[in-house]
C-alpha cells in the first residue's frame, strides 16, 4: 500500500495558492483525498479535508463546502482527537465555513469548541487565538451581536499588534472593526483611523515578502471599496495582481 505525503501534498497546494491557480489546487484537493483513502491514512484524510473546506470557502462551493465540513468533524469523532489542537484548527475553519455560507447561528458552538481547545493548548497570545477571535467576530456581527462582536475584534487586534509577524493579521482585523462600526453607526468617527492604519500597514514595505500578502491585500481591498474608498480598493488589487504574478 503506497504512502500518503502530508508535507508533499501541502507543498504543492500552496505552489497553487501562490499563484492563485484555483483550478489546480482543486485538482490537487482531489488527488490528495485518492491518495490518502487509497493509503488507508486517516489522518491524512483529515488533514486533505481540512484544506477543503478552506478551498471551497474561497470557490465560493457552499454544498462542497458543508460537506468537508461535516466529513472533517465527524472524522475527528472516529479519530477521538476532539481535544487535541489539530481538533482545535480544525474547528476554527469549519466554522468560518459554515458562517461564509450562512450558518452563523450553528458555527457559534464550533468557535467555542476550538476556544475551549485552544485555552488548554495554547498561549492566549497566540495568532490563532487571534484568528478565532477575528472570525468569532463575524459570525456575531452575522447574529446583530455587536457589542460582543467589537470585543472580540479588539482582543484580536490586541493579541496582533504584540506579536512580530502578524501585522497583515492585524490589517485585517482593522478592516472588519471598521466594517462593523460603519454598520453600527455609518458616521462613527472611528472608522476612517482604522482604515488608514490598514492601508499603512499594506504600503510598508517590510511587509511585502510575506506570505499572505497577495492574499491579503485581495482581501482588504473589498472591505476598501465597501466603504467607498475606491481609490485604495483599486490599489490593493493591483498589488495583490504584481505579487500573485511574481509567484
Amino acid at each position: 500500500m503506497a504512502e500518503f505525503s502530508v508535507p508533499e501534498f501541502i507543498k504543492k497546494l500552496d505552489s497553487c495558492f501562490s499563484r492563485e491557480d484555483l483550478k489546480g489546487a482543486g485538482e490537487c484537493l482531489d488527488e490528495a483525498m485518492k491518495n490518502a483513502r487509497a493509503a488507508g491514512d486517516k489522518n491524512g484524510e483529515l488533514t486533505v479535508l481540512n484544506e477543503m473546506i478552506g478551498y471551497y470557502r474561497q470557490t465560493k462551493e457552499a454544498e462542497k463546502g458543508l460537506e468537508a465540513v461535516e466529513a472533517a468533524f465527524g472524522l475527528i469523532d472516529r479519530l477521538g482527537i476532539n481535544r487535541e489542537l489539530s481538533a482545535g484548527t480544525i474547528y476554527l475553519n469549519g466554522a468560518t465555513t459554515m458562517k461564509a455560507f450562512g450558518k452563523s447561528g450553528e458555527a457559534i458552538q464550533f468557535y467555542h469548541r476550538a476556544s475551549d481547545i485552544f485555552k488548554m493548548r495554547l498561549e492566549r497570545r497566540h495568532p490563532l487565538v487571534a484568528g478565532l477571535f477575528n472570525n468569532m467576530a463575524l459570525a456575531l456581527q452575522d447574529l446583530k451581536e455587536y457589542e460582543e462582536a467589537e470585543d472580540c475584534f479588539r482582543q484580536a487586534i490586541e493579541i496582533t499588534e504584540s506579536l512580530k509577524g502578524s501585522e497583515l493579521e492585524t490589517a485585517v482585523s482593522y478592516v472588519n472593526l471598521a466594517m462593523l462600526l460603519h454598520e453600527m453607526n455609518s458616521e462613527d468617527e472611528r472608522i476612517n483611523p482604522l482604515m488608514d492604519k490598514a492601508l499603512a500597514i499594506l504600503r510598508n514595505p517590510a511587509y511585502y515578502g510575506y506570505d499572505k500578502y497577495a492574499f491579503t491585500c485581495r482581501k482588504c481591498a473589498s472591505g476598501f471599496g465597501y466603504l467607498g474608498f475606491f481609490f485604495a480598493e483599486k490599489e490593493l488589487n493591483e498589488r495583490a495582481d504584481k505579487a500573485y504574478a511574481r509567484a
